[in-house]
Protein backbone atom coordinates (compact mmCIF):
# COMPACT_ATOMS: atom_id res chain seq x y z
CA UNK A 1 0.00 0.00 0.00
CA UNK A 2 2.93 2.38 0.56
CA UNK A 3 3.74 2.07 -3.16
CA UNK A 4 0.55 3.94 -4.01
CA UNK A 5 1.35 6.90 -1.77
CA UNK A 6 4.97 6.91 -2.89
CA UNK A 7 3.71 7.22 -6.46
CA UNK A 8 1.51 10.14 -5.41
CA UNK A 9 4.44 11.78 -3.62
CA UNK A 10 6.68 11.40 -6.65
CA UNK A 11 4.23 13.27 -8.87
CA UNK A 12 3.73 16.01 -6.28
CA UNK A 13 7.50 16.38 -5.97
CA UNK A 14 7.67 16.98 -9.74
CA UNK A 15 5.14 19.77 -9.38
CA UNK A 16 2.17 17.86 -10.79
CA UNK A 17 -1.28 17.83 -9.29
CA UNK A 18 -2.72 14.37 -8.68
CA UNK A 19 -6.31 13.12 -8.74
CA UNK A 20 -6.78 10.38 -6.12
CA UNK A 21 -9.85 8.14 -5.93
CA UNK A 22 -10.61 5.62 -3.15
CA UNK A 23 -13.44 3.12 -2.91
CA UNK A 24 -15.09 4.12 0.37
CA UNK A 25 -17.58 1.25 0.53
CA UNK A 26 -19.01 -1.46 -1.71
CA UNK A 27 -21.66 -4.15 -1.79
CA UNK A 28 -21.19 -7.77 -2.84
CA UNK A 29 -20.53 -8.23 -6.53
CA UNK A 30 -18.91 -4.84 -7.01
CA UNK A 31 -15.66 -4.90 -9.04
CA UNK A 32 -14.23 -2.18 -6.78
CA UNK A 33 -13.79 -3.04 -3.11
CA UNK A 34 -13.33 -0.76 -0.10
CA UNK A 35 -9.81 0.59 0.11
CA UNK A 36 -8.99 0.19 -3.61
CA UNK A 37 -7.28 3.26 -5.07
CA UNK A 38 -6.52 4.96 -8.36
CA UNK A 39 -4.33 7.96 -9.14
CA UNK A 40 -4.32 10.07 -12.26
CA UNK A 41 -1.44 12.50 -12.56
CA UNK A 42 -1.43 15.83 -14.32
CA UNK A 43 1.14 14.34 -16.70
CA UNK A 44 -1.26 11.55 -17.67
CA UNK A 45 0.10 8.64 -15.62
CA UNK A 46 -2.26 6.10 -14.05
CA UNK A 47 -1.59 3.86 -11.05
CA UNK A 48 -3.93 1.45 -9.26
CA UNK A 49 -7.57 0.68 -9.95
CA UNK A 50 -11.02 1.16 -8.43
CA UNK A 51 -12.63 -1.63 -10.43
CA UNK A 52 -11.87 -1.08 -14.09
CA UNK A 53 -14.26 -1.15 -17.02
CA UNK A 54 -16.46 1.68 -18.23
CA UNK A 55 -16.76 3.10 -14.71
CA UNK A 56 -13.02 3.60 -14.39
CA UNK A 57 -12.75 4.98 -17.93
CA UNK A 58 -15.31 7.65 -17.07
CA UNK A 59 -13.58 8.40 -13.77
CA UNK A 60 -10.23 8.87 -15.53
CA UNK A 61 -11.85 11.28 -17.98
CA UNK A 62 -13.38 13.18 -15.05
CA UNK A 63 -9.95 13.26 -13.37
CA UNK A 64 -8.25 14.64 -16.45
CA UNK A 65 -10.89 17.34 -16.80
CA UNK A 66 -10.50 18.34 -13.14
CA UNK A 67 -6.70 18.50 -13.50
CA UNK A 68 -6.96 20.63 -16.65
CA UNK A 69 -9.21 23.04 -14.79
CA UNK A 70 -6.74 23.36 -11.91
CA UNK A 71 -8.51 21.16 -9.38
CA UNK A 72 -11.89 20.34 -7.88
CA UNK A 73 -13.30 20.05 -4.36
CA UNK A 74 -13.35 16.60 -2.70
CA UNK A 75 -16.40 14.61 -3.71
CA UNK A 76 -18.07 11.25 -3.24
CA UNK A 77 -20.25 9.41 -5.72
CA UNK A 78 -22.25 6.19 -5.38
CA UNK A 79 -22.56 4.12 -8.56
CA UNK A 80 -24.70 1.05 -9.21
CA UNK A 81 -23.37 -1.67 -11.50
CA UNK A 82 -26.69 -2.41 -13.19
CA UNK A 83 -28.73 -1.20 -16.13
CA UNK A 84 -32.03 -1.77 -14.32
CA UNK A 85 -31.50 -0.68 -10.70
CA UNK A 86 -32.18 2.84 -9.49
CA UNK A 87 -29.43 5.33 -8.75
CA UNK A 88 -26.51 6.62 -10.80
CA UNK A 89 -25.31 3.89 -13.14
CA UNK A 90 -21.65 3.06 -13.58
CA UNK A 91 -21.99 1.74 -17.12
CA UNK A 92 -21.27 -1.80 -15.89
CA UNK A 93 -23.70 -4.66 -15.23
CA UNK A 94 -21.66 -6.89 -12.91
CA UNK A 95 -23.92 -6.41 -9.83
CA UNK A 96 -23.50 -4.48 -6.61
CA UNK A 97 -22.60 -0.87 -6.04
CA UNK A 98 -19.68 1.17 -4.78
CA UNK A 99 -19.06 4.65 -3.47
CA UNK A 100 -15.94 6.37 -4.75
CA UNK A 101 -14.33 9.24 -2.87
CA UNK A 102 -11.97 11.50 -4.78
CA UNK A 103 -9.94 14.66 -4.44
CA UNK A 104 -7.21 16.61 -6.25
CA UNK A 105 -3.90 16.95 -4.41
CA UNK A 106 -1.35 19.70 -4.90
CA UNK A 107 2.25 19.68 -3.69
CA UNK A 108 2.27 22.93 -1.74
CA UNK A 109 -0.85 21.97 0.18
CA UNK A 110 -0.85 18.17 0.44
CA UNK A 111 2.66 16.77 0.06
CA UNK A 112 3.46 16.76 3.78
CA UNK A 113 0.35 14.70 4.50
CA UNK A 114 1.06 12.33 1.61
CA UNK A 115 4.63 11.74 2.82
CA UNK A 116 3.40 11.15 6.38
CA UNK A 117 0.84 8.63 5.12
CA UNK A 118 3.47 6.76 3.08
CA UNK A 119 5.82 6.71 6.07
CA UNK A 120 3.13 5.34 8.38
CA UNK A 121 2.36 2.52 5.96
CA UNK A 122 6.04 1.63 5.49
CA UNK A 123 6.62 1.61 9.24
CA UNK A 124 3.52 -0.49 9.91
CA UNK A 125 2.43 2.19 12.36
CA UNK A 126 -1.16 2.73 13.55
CA UNK A 127 -2.62 5.82 11.92
CA UNK A 128 -5.70 6.81 9.94
CA UNK A 129 -6.00 8.52 6.59
CA UNK A 130 -9.02 10.83 6.30
CA UNK A 131 -10.67 12.42 3.26
CA UNK A 132 -13.62 14.75 3.68
CA UNK A 133 -14.81 18.07 2.28
CA UNK A 134 -11.72 19.73 3.80
CA UNK A 135 -9.35 17.46 1.88
CA UNK A 136 -6.77 14.80 2.80
CA UNK A 137 -5.02 14.45 6.14
CA UNK A 138 -3.43 11.98 8.55
CA UNK A 139 -4.68 11.41 12.09
CA UNK A 140 -2.92 9.50 14.87
CA UNK A 141 -5.04 7.07 16.84
CA UNK A 142 -4.55 3.94 18.92
CA UNK A 143 -5.40 0.67 17.15
CA UNK A 144 -9.10 -0.19 17.43
CA UNK A 145 -9.85 -3.44 15.64
CA UNK A 146 -13.51 -3.29 16.62
CA UNK A 147 -13.81 -0.62 13.92
CA UNK A 148 -13.75 -1.59 10.24
CA UNK A 149 -10.54 -0.70 8.41
CA UNK A 150 -12.48 1.39 5.88
CA UNK A 151 -15.43 3.56 6.89
CA UNK A 152 -17.52 6.09 4.99
CA UNK A 153 -19.89 8.04 7.22
CA UNK A 154 -22.47 10.70 6.47
CA UNK A 155 -24.12 13.06 8.93
CA UNK A 156 -26.20 16.20 8.40
CA UNK A 157 -25.04 16.72 4.84
CA UNK A 158 -21.34 16.09 5.52
CA UNK A 159 -19.31 12.98 4.75
CA UNK A 160 -16.02 11.51 5.90
CA UNK A 161 -13.89 8.61 4.63
CA UNK A 162 -11.46 7.00 7.08
CA UNK A 163 -8.91 4.29 6.36
CA UNK A 164 -6.75 2.40 8.83
CA UNK A 165 -3.18 2.52 7.52
CA UNK A 166 -2.10 -0.43 9.65
CA UNK A 167 -2.31 -3.47 7.39
CA UNK A 168 -4.80 -5.89 8.94
CA UNK A 169 -3.92 -8.65 6.48
CA UNK A 170 -0.99 -10.32 8.18
CA UNK A 171 0.88 -13.61 7.90
CA UNK A 172 3.61 -15.23 9.99
CA UNK A 173 5.39 -18.25 8.51
CA UNK A 174 7.48 -20.25 10.96
CA UNK A 175 10.26 -21.92 9.01
CA UNK A 176 12.13 -20.37 6.10
CA UNK A 177 12.31 -23.02 3.40
CA UNK A 178 11.16 -22.97 -0.21
CA UNK A 179 7.46 -23.43 0.59
CA UNK A 180 7.58 -20.73 3.27
CA UNK A 181 9.13 -18.16 0.95
CA UNK A 182 6.77 -19.05 -1.89
CA UNK A 183 3.82 -18.57 0.48
CA UNK A 184 5.14 -15.22 1.72
CA UNK A 185 5.56 -14.04 -1.88
CA UNK A 186 2.03 -15.07 -2.86
CA UNK A 187 0.49 -13.46 0.21
CA UNK A 188 2.46 -10.25 -0.32
CA UNK A 189 0.93 -9.99 -3.79
CA UNK A 190 -2.46 -10.41 -2.15
CA UNK A 191 -1.81 -7.41 0.06
CA UNK A 192 -0.60 -9.24 3.17
CA UNK A 193 2.23 -8.11 5.39
CA UNK A 194 4.24 -11.34 5.62
CA UNK A 195 6.99 -12.23 8.09
CA UNK A 196 9.16 -15.37 8.17
CA UNK A 197 10.80 -16.76 11.31
CA UNK A 198 13.78 -19.11 11.09
CA UNK A 199 16.47 -20.35 13.43
CA UNK A 200 19.02 -20.70 10.65
CA UNK A 201 21.29 -17.86 9.57
CA UNK A 202 22.35 -19.03 6.11
CA UNK A 203 19.70 -20.64 3.92
CA UNK A 204 19.48 -20.25 0.17
CA UNK A 205 15.86 -19.12 0.39
CA UNK A 206 16.73 -16.21 2.66
CA UNK A 207 17.88 -14.11 -0.29
CA UNK A 208 14.39 -14.30 -1.77
CA UNK A 209 12.80 -13.68 1.61
CA UNK A 210 15.05 -10.73 2.30
CA UNK A 211 13.70 -9.06 -0.83
CA UNK A 212 10.35 -9.00 0.94
CA UNK A 213 11.91 -7.62 4.11
CA UNK A 214 10.43 -10.45 6.11
CA UNK A 215 13.10 -12.62 7.76
CA UNK A 216 13.46 -12.68 11.55
CA UNK A 217 15.92 -15.00 13.25
CA UNK A 218 14.96 -16.75 16.49
CA UNK A 219 17.03 -19.05 18.66
CA UNK A 220 14.07 -21.37 19.23
CA UNK A 221 10.98 -21.72 17.05
CA UNK A 222 8.84 -21.64 20.20
CA UNK A 223 9.90 -18.01 20.62
CA UNK A 224 8.37 -16.96 17.31
CA UNK A 225 4.74 -16.86 18.43
CA UNK A 226 5.23 -14.30 21.23
CA UNK A 227 7.17 -12.05 18.82
CA UNK A 228 4.31 -11.74 16.34
CA UNK A 229 2.86 -8.23 16.32
CA UNK A 230 -0.93 -7.93 16.33
CA UNK A 231 -1.57 -11.68 16.81
CA UNK A 232 -5.33 -11.16 16.64
CA UNK A 233 -4.89 -10.19 12.97
CA UNK A 234 -2.21 -12.71 11.99
CA UNK A 235 -2.53 -16.06 10.25
CA UNK A 236 0.27 -18.43 11.30
CA UNK A 237 1.58 -21.26 9.14
CA UNK A 238 4.17 -23.73 10.47
CA UNK A 239 6.45 -25.34 7.89
CA UNK A 240 9.88 -25.93 9.43
CA UNK A 241 12.40 -28.48 8.16
CA UNK A 242 11.71 -31.15 10.83
CA UNK A 243 8.73 -32.46 12.80
CA UNK A 244 10.54 -31.78 16.09
CA UNK A 245 10.94 -28.09 15.23
CA UNK A 246 7.31 -28.02 14.06
CA UNK A 247 6.40 -29.06 17.60
CA UNK A 248 8.50 -26.24 19.03
CA UNK A 249 6.85 -23.74 16.67
CA UNK A 250 3.34 -24.86 17.58
CA UNK A 251 4.09 -24.64 21.30
CA UNK A 252 4.37 -20.89 20.78
CA UNK A 253 1.43 -20.54 18.42
CA UNK A 254 -1.43 -22.82 19.47
CA UNK A 255 -3.18 -20.42 21.79
CA UNK A 256 -5.58 -17.64 20.75
CA UNK A 257 -5.79 -14.93 19.60
CA UNK A 258 -4.31 -16.14 16.29
CA UNK A 259 -7.30 -16.42 13.93
CA UNK A 260 -5.66 -19.14 11.82
CA UNK A 261 -2.95 -21.70 12.57
CA UNK A 262 -1.86 -24.12 9.85
CA UNK A 263 0.64 -26.98 9.79
CA UNK A 264 2.20 -28.45 6.64
CA UNK A 265 2.81 -32.20 6.47
CA UNK A 266 1.46 -35.65 5.75
CA UNK A 267 -0.91 -37.59 8.00
CA UNK A 268 1.77 -39.68 9.77
CA UNK A 269 3.89 -36.63 10.48
CA UNK A 270 0.91 -34.65 11.76
CA UNK A 271 -0.17 -37.54 13.98
CA UNK A 272 3.30 -37.69 15.55
CA UNK A 273 3.37 -33.92 16.06
CA UNK A 274 -0.05 -33.90 17.72
CA UNK A 275 0.99 -36.75 20.00
CA UNK A 276 4.03 -34.81 21.17
CA UNK A 277 1.95 -31.66 21.66
CA UNK A 278 -0.42 -33.61 23.92
CA UNK A 279 2.61 -34.83 25.89
CA UNK A 280 3.62 -31.15 26.24
CA UNK A 281 0.22 -30.35 27.77
CA UNK A 282 -1.56 -28.84 24.75
CA UNK A 283 -5.30 -29.50 25.20
CA UNK A 284 -7.46 -31.08 22.51
CA UNK A 285 -9.47 -27.90 21.74
CA UNK A 286 -6.22 -26.13 20.82
CA UNK A 287 -5.21 -29.00 18.56
CA UNK A 288 -8.59 -28.93 16.83
CA UNK A 289 -7.98 -25.29 15.85
CA UNK A 290 -4.91 -26.27 13.80
CA UNK A 291 -5.53 -26.67 10.07
CA UNK A 292 -3.52 -29.78 9.32
CA UNK A 293 -2.52 -30.52 6.69
CA UNK A 294 -2.75 -26.86 5.77
CA UNK A 295 -3.94 -25.92 2.29
CA UNK A 296 -6.88 -26.81 0.08
CA UNK A 297 -6.59 -30.17 -1.64
CA UNK A 298 -5.71 -29.22 -5.21
CA UNK A 299 -3.08 -31.92 -5.71
CA UNK A 300 -0.27 -29.42 -5.19
CA UNK A 301 3.33 -30.63 -5.28
CA UNK A 302 5.72 -27.76 -6.00
CA UNK A 303 6.40 -24.99 -3.46
CA UNK A 304 4.51 -22.52 -5.65
CA UNK A 305 1.47 -24.81 -5.93
CA UNK A 306 1.53 -25.45 -2.18
CA UNK A 307 1.66 -21.69 -1.61
CA UNK A 308 -1.45 -21.19 -3.75
CA UNK A 309 -3.35 -23.92 -1.88
CA UNK A 310 -2.43 -22.47 1.54
CA UNK A 311 -3.20 -18.92 0.45
CA UNK A 312 -6.61 -20.02 -0.81
CA UNK A 313 -7.45 -21.64 2.54
CA UNK A 314 -6.35 -18.58 4.51
CA UNK A 315 -8.49 -16.35 2.30
CA UNK A 316 -11.48 -18.69 2.61
CA UNK A 317 -11.29 -18.77 6.39
CA UNK A 318 -10.81 -15.00 6.60
CA UNK A 319 -13.82 -14.36 4.40
CA UNK A 320 -15.94 -16.76 6.46
CA UNK A 321 -15.10 -14.72 9.55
Amino acid sequence: MSAFWEQVDGHLERGERVFVACVGEHTRGSPGTAGAKLLVSEGGDLFGTVGGGMMEHRLVEQARAALREGGAPPEKRTLVHSDTAGGERSGMVCEGSQTNVFCVLAGDRDRANVRAIAAAVRADRPAWMVIDAAGLRLTQREPDFSRPPFALTEEEGSWRYEEDLLNRRRLAVIGGGHCAVALAEVMARLGYRARIFDTRTEVVTHDRAAALGTVSQVADYAAAGPLIAYPELTAVVVMTADYRTDVRALLGATQPPFPFVGLMGGKRKISRIFSQLRDEGIAQPALERIHAPVGLDIGSETPEEIAVSVAAQILRERNRR
